[in-house]
């Protein structure tokens, strides 16, 4: 990996319009956390809402969306412009570049994700909040949003519209059919995300694995992306 490469990249994603929207996109849990927090009863289930809106709406929509688009465009935009020919002419290998790639459109993701997740705990839970309560959720989001970097990072080398193929397979595949086949749900990484947010908030859906193998599934997933994503960047014809 080349932090040079990484700082780079960062800046690049920080300074586009569309990180923005991403940014709206991001908080929107922490609005309906802060209109909960306004408007419900004294004796509402603080911690089923937190859990559902994290289990529901922060991992397998909005972690899944921002990572997608953050993760396509570290090395989509570059290569629209022209300017990854003059990456593909250093030294570095192409599973560098992409590994180079994919951290930062974590970094980039995780900054925006991050924040939200905590301002939504503290907002939904008030008093109750625990450690465990912040940390759980923030390392489930994390390595999900690793996870779809690397896939989207990928499938920015392979396919001609990365976001609408990444969006499809959100939609239709984790939100739909991964939801209610017994079997799916392992190939979706967003159940890997929720099982690790279940550690702590076991209320909104039973976890498909332990959380030790959901962090080793997806970091196992993430390494194998990156290695695709290397592998296609020495085959695909540069601009």
């Amino acid at each position: 990996m080349s932090w040079p490469v990484v700082k780079l990249t960062v800046r690049a994603l920080l300074l586009q319009k569309r990180t923005l929207a991403l940014a709206l996109l991001a908080y929107a849990p922490t609005l309906m956390a802060f209109v909960f927090a306004v408007g419900a009863r004294a004796d509402a289930n603080h911690h089923r809402f937190y859990s559902h809106l994290v289990q529901d709406l922060m991992v397998p929509v909005v972690t899944a969306l921002v990572s997608l688009v953050v993760g396509v465009s570290a090395i989509g935009d570059e290569r629209e412009d022209g300017t990854i020919l003059y990456l593909a002419a250093t030294p570095l290998s192409r599973l560098s570049i992409v590994v180079s790639k994919i951290t930062a459109a974590w970094i980039v993701a995780f900054a925006l994700l991050g924040p939200s997740l905590v301002l939504s705990c503290l907002l939904a839970l008030g008093g109750d909040v625990t450690l465990g309560l912040i940390v759980w959720p923030l390392l489930g989001v994390a390595l999900a949003a690793l996870a779809y970097a690397a896939g989207s990072a990928w499938l920015s080398l392979r396919v001609r519209r990365p976001i609408v193929v990444g969006i499809l397979y959100i939609i239709l595949w984790e939100g739909s059919i991964a939801t209610y086949a017994a079997s799916a749900d392992r190939l979706s990484i967003a159940a890997y995300g929720r099982a690790l947010v279940a550690e702590k908030l076991p209320q909104a859906a039973a976890p498909v694995v332990s959380p030790a193998r959901a962090t080793l599934i997806l970091i196992v997933a993430t390494a194998f992306l990156a290695w695709l994503g290397g592998r296609a960047l020495r085959r695909t014809e540069l601009p």
